[in-house]
């Protein structure tokens, strides 16, 4: 989820923001929550100290701070607790975006108070979308996760926790998901997955099974089980099983 900020001395552009997001991220289904929007520079400070994750837009209005010097001590304060942070400042001043971009604090956009309405609009549904794109590129990025969309929010899960993906008969590129905890239907394809992440082997046509999660492998009977019950198991190709075992023995180093 896509925490957002808002930064806004001006009560009456404060509400408008606030309100403007809030109706375009429900409408739209995104995975957001406004988590603060306040004029208060030492609220924003305090809230950005006690965040736990760095998937936070913050919407700045420069306005808000007494002087350009004290908005990129801000900055600074943000990326000191926040380094993965998307900022974007709301300004009227064209010498501004400069000055932040020589203290590197790499903005996600500078939108200009003196255009008009639709144009600044326009910015923040932008600005949205590409920090929520970042967001899932983050956690893409973690290999210890296994990352899935259902309808337009994106969910994570551990990936020690996934046992096996399936593939769902008469449909393309619609799969399902097989966890310790859940079982769900998403829109994935099985070799994409297996590309996407090292400890996943396809292991039949119609699945593709976490090597980490694997409890025994019957080579006889071709399966492989994820349970000590030996309950919970998928098929394994006769002309996969000699290079599953030697997959498997070398990511659990057995000799």
């Amino acid at each position: 989820m896509l925490e957002i900020i808002i930064l806004e001395d001006w009560q009456h552009k404060l509400t408008w923001i606030s309100n403007f997001i809030k109706r375009y991220t429900e409408f739209e289904e995104l995975d957001t929550n406004i988590k603060l929007v306040t004029n208060d520079v030492q609220e924003i400070k305090k809230i950005v100290q006690l965040c736990t994750d760095q998937n936070v837009l913050l919407f700045l209005d420069v306005g808000s701070i007494e002087n350009d010097h004290n908005i990129v001590e801000l900055g600074k304060y943000i990326r000191h607790c926040l380094p993965l942070a998307s900022l974007v400042f709301i300004t009227e001043k064209d010498n501004l975006s400069t000055l932040i971009l020589e203290q590197r604090l790499v903005p996600l956009d500078c939108i200009y108070k003196i255009k008009p309405v639709y144009v600044i609009e326009e910015a923040i549904r932008q600005d949205i979308n590409v920090a929520l794109e970042l967001v899932v590129s983050h956690m893409k990025s973690n290999p210890e996760k296994f990352v899935y969309k259902l309808r337009a929010r994106y969910y994570d899960i551990p990936m020690s926790e996934v046992l096996y993906i399936a593939s769902k008969p008469n449909h393309v590129n619609r799969v399902v998901l097989y966890a310790k905890n859940i079982i769900v239907e998403i829109n994935d394809s099985l070799s994409s997955i297996e590309k996407r992440h090292q400890n996943f082997f396809r292991s039949h046509k119609g699945f593709v099974i976490n090597l980490m999660s694997v409890n025994y492998f019957d080579i006889r009977l071709n399966r492989v089980y994820f349970d000590d019950e030996n309950q919970i198991w998928c098929p394994l190709s006769v002309r996969k099983k000699q290079n599953f075992k030697k997959v498997w023995q070398r990511i659990n180093h057995v000799n």
